[in-house]
């Protein structure tokens, strides 16, 4: 019920739906759109494994099943990633 009330809120308010790749959790990128739960575990197991996503090109080539086109709708329902130099 918690989770169910923590989603609900987060899907509700704008400001929240901003989430940076390299630090957000499995639930916070669950939450949006073009994210489901497999491909959530996926990002947080890559980015334990082999350190923070260092541009858009890093993550698509380490995360199976993102293109262009899902990125794309990632980052237009805010999927951010923060310079890491």
């Amino acid at each position: 019920m918690k989770k169910l009330l923590l989603c609900l809120l987060l899907c509700l308010s704008p400001l929240a739906h901003a989430f940076d790749v390299n630090a957000a959790s499995a639930f916070e990128l669950e939450t949006m759109r073009g994210i489901g739960q497999k491909m959530a575990q996926n990002i947080i197991v890559e980015r334990n494994a082999h350190g923070a996503f260092k541009d858009w090109a890093d993550f698509k080539s380490r995360i199976k099943g993102v293109g262009d086109k899902s990125l794309k709708k990632m980052q237009d329902n805010g999927l951010t990633l923060k310079d890491k130099k």
